[in-house]
């Protein structure tokens, strides 16, 4: 680990300020203790919590009519979708993405979430002998795909991003946007105090929510593989799935704990977690592709000079000076609208700045990927000439994913001894010490992770590993 890297670990440990990102990168990192971890999380969601005004919170009244509220939720925002469809099939244009380009978008900003997906369930393991968790547990495991990746929801949306060469887009995100994912990673480290927060948190997450039916349906119309948001439309539904168990468990809970009072006012709290961050709604609403596009610009700026014999100037300067410095983007881009050579709302084609990326004899052909060129192209094209539909869609669906043959050649053992070390072991309750570890965020969508969490529920869940096993 770089020494630059290991000397702002040390300051997050020593509690000094802190960024999302960096918290971020801090639980996810597997050479941190559980109890440095569990620290950190009491401290940061006890300043969340500062934050949250309990009057403003939206919730039932009591715990028994947490139920009702929840199917009306849910039946109130079937019936907006419907609605919306009902305008889609009367000729109404897509409401949330544009373009292929704003999809992408979208995927890129959401992905700190989704690659920490059921993170704030982890500590429920650590409860497996209290049959009251089980409903809770059994949710993590499912989160998890029961072990199997073309289940496990991170292995999903990881592969999802990899298809469309989105994989390394997160580097261009503000820090705004891992505050949630930083929430749920420390719920799932949280101490036990916290199991009210943890299951309030369940609940608002479970629900399910308008902007997911509608992406979901966006996204297989442009040709982009919905899977992983399909999957949770159809886990999460209140009859039985995961927001089903999630009033289940409340109940269960609520029914042990001591003080009443107390329990609900911290599950208000965690529901209201929730809404910390920037939301799916929020990004939707916020979309920029403008904005996406000189973050692209900038990122180029940063490797150097770019183009070949170029000496054509724009406001005294190349193109190759513009891009030296990337502060001075966002003036090459102004230059390059003034001089007509991007011009919005028409055929790409008809901007040089295009041809020069795009044509092999450009003189920026092979700066830019295809994936920032799409996203480039929707910027310029705008709604009349932009991409409804994903070129190489046909190719990806008829094609097997990677994950079906995923295999590290470079072993360091690790599996190999827990798999002899659970193996030597007759003592449930130690198997179930040693397996615990590799279900953590960081690990659960790795090989080591998944064999852990299909020896997990075979050994505590083994009507759930036999289902999964005749189903594979």
């Amino acid at each position: 680990m770089p020494v630059v890297v290991k000397e702002r670990l040390l300051d997050l440990l020593q509690d000094n300020q802190q960024n999302y990102y960096e918290l971020f990168v801090f639980f996810l990192d597997p050479d941190i203790s559980s109890f440095e971890k569990e620290k950190k999380a009491r401290d940061f969601l006890n300043k969340e919590i500062d934050k949250i005004d309990q009057k403003e919170i939206d919730f039932p009244a009591t715990i028994n009519t947490v139920k009702q509220w929840c199917e009306n939720d849910n039946k109130q925002n079937c019936e907006l979708f419907q609605t919306y469809l009902n305008r889609r099939q009367n000729g109404g244009e897509r409401e949330y993405f544009k373009n292929v380009g704003q999809a992408f978008e979208f995927l890129i900003k959401v992905s700190p979430t989704k690659k920490v997906d059921g993170a704030w369930l982890y500590s429920s393991v650590h409860y497996w002998n209290d049959p009251v968790f089980h409903d809770l547990i059994i949710t993590y495991l499912e989160e998890l795909g029961l072990g199997e990746p073309k289940a496990n929801h991170v292995c999903i949306y990881d592969d999802l991003l990899r298809s469309l060469g989105l994989d390394s887009f997160d580097l261009l995100l503000e820090d705004e946007y891992y505050h949630n994912a930083v929430i749920q990673l420390a719920l799932g480290y949280a101490p036990p105090e916290f199991i009210p927060e943890i299951v309030g948190f369940n609940l608002g997450y479970e629900q399910l929510p308008l902007h997911l039916l509608i992406s979901n349906y966006e996204l297989a119309e442009l040709g982009i593989d919905s899977k992983y948001f399909n999957l949770h439309i159809t886990i999460d539904n209140i009859d039985n799935g995961h927001a089903d168990k999630a009033i289940k468990v409340i109940e269960n809970i609520y029914d042990k704990y001591r003080d009443k009072e107390l329990f609900f006012n911290k599950l208000k709290r965690g529901f209201a977690l929730n809404g910390h961050g920037v939301s799916s709604s929020k990004i939707i609403k916020n979309l920029n592709l403008e904005d996406l596009v000189l973050k692209i610009l900038k990122r180029k700026a940063l490797v150097g000079q770019l183009i070949h014999n170029e000496t054509r100037q724009f406001g005294c300067k190349t193109i190759n000076q513009w891009l030296s410095n990337p502060e001075d983007v966002n003036g090459l881009v102004t230059h390059l609208i003034d001089h007509k050579w991007i011009k919005f709302n028409t055929d790409p084609e008809q901007s040089v700045f295009w041809r020069m990326i795009n044509e092999e004899n450009g003189k920026m052909f092979g700066v830019f990927n295809p994936v920032e060129r799409q996203i480039i192209h929707d910027w310029i094209a705008g709604s009349d000439h932009s991409s409804n539909f994903l070129a190489y869609s046909r190719e990806l669906k008829n094609s097997q994913r990677i994950q079906d043959y995923l295999f590290s050649y470079i072993s360091d053992g690790e599996l190999d001894a827990l798999q002899e070390r659970v193996q030597k072991s007759h003592d449930l309750a130690i198997k179930i010490c040693k397996l615990t570890p590799f279900l953590a965020p960081d690990s659960h969508h790795k090989s080591i992770g998944l064999w852990s969490t299909r020896k997990y529920v075979e050994l505590l869940f083994p009507y759930l590993s036999s289902f999964n096993k005749t189903n594979s």
